[in-house]
């Protein structure tokens, strides 16, 4: 059985990127492996990466996030984790021998995630609580000019009120590094495709708290994700978060506060 077993789904992203988030997890010390799934419509990246020692999977369309990361965890060798990536993620040194450790140590926890740090080594505050219409609304739609007088329930569900400097259960993990335990991510089926992109991660989450474990933020590792914020730039993603929305509030419940 591998220690570790890691995936990472791109679409037209740059080469370099995917190159220097594969070089960072493949540079730990353990026996691992990754999956690149290529949902771009040419496989050009292929030859890009034939230097790695990865094992490349090419879609012929977007298939979306969920479902080719769900293709890496029915094709990947048996692992005890594995690992949901971000190609815009960098993993720092000895990171995921830090997140072993701690998920041997608590074998109730099904998904652990590290801190987030910007390029600039600042905290990028994504430990959320469940999300309300109101909340995801506020944060994709309210003029900038009005959210200082959300401030205080914006901080709540970034949970600013608990701080990000000890180990946390967290009902919202964020889904560009999740550490997952293998059996309890098959055990709930990877994620729901039903999903494009957008709230997979919440979702996610969702069915492994239900299964009976916990989803916590651990900062004894740390990760630098270059956030691209889609949704605030494109006009079609924040269609397709509209859309993830209205599926996740669905299935979980319609909370509007």
């Amino acid at each position: 059985m591998l220690d570790c077993t890691a995936s990472i789904v791109t679409y037209k992203n740059p080469p370099e990127m995917i190159k220097k988030a594969a070089h960072s997890f493949l540079n730990c010390t353990l026996n691992v492996e990754l999956h690149i799934i290529d949902n771009s419509p040419t496989q050009d990246l292929k030859t890009q990466l034939a230097d790695l020692s990865i094992n490349y999977f090419f879609n012929g369309c977007n298939a979306g996030y969920g479902k080719g990361h769900n293709r890496s965890l029915e094709t990947c060798s048996e692992s005890k984790y594995h690992v949901i990536i971000n190609p815009d993620i960098t993993i720092t040194p000895s990171a995921i021998e830090s997140l072993i450790a701690f998920m041997d140590d608590n074998p109730d926890v099904g998904i652990a995630c590290p801190k987030v740090l910007n390029t600039d080594g600042t905290l990028q505050y994504l430990n959320k609580r469940y999300p309300t219409v109101f909340d995801l609304f506020a944060r994709r739609f309210l003029p900038h000019c009005l959210l200082p007088y959300l401030q205080k329930r914006l901080d709540c569900f970034e949970m600013k009120d608990v701080g990000y400097n000890s180990v946390t259960d967290v009902e919202f993990t964020t889904g560009c590094f999740m550490f997952c335990r293998t059996k309890v991510l098959k055990q709930v089926g990877g994620f729901d495709p039903r999903y494009f992109l957008h709230l997979e991660d919440c979702d996610l989450g969702r069915m492994v708290q239900k299964s009976g474990f916990r989803t916590v933020y651990f900062p004894g590792a740390a990760v630098t994700h270059e956030w691209g914020r889609e949704p605030h730039k494109n006009y079609k993603m924040l269609f397709v978060m509209i859309v993830s929305m209205f599926k996740y509030f669905n299935k979980w419940g319609w909370k509007f506060y």
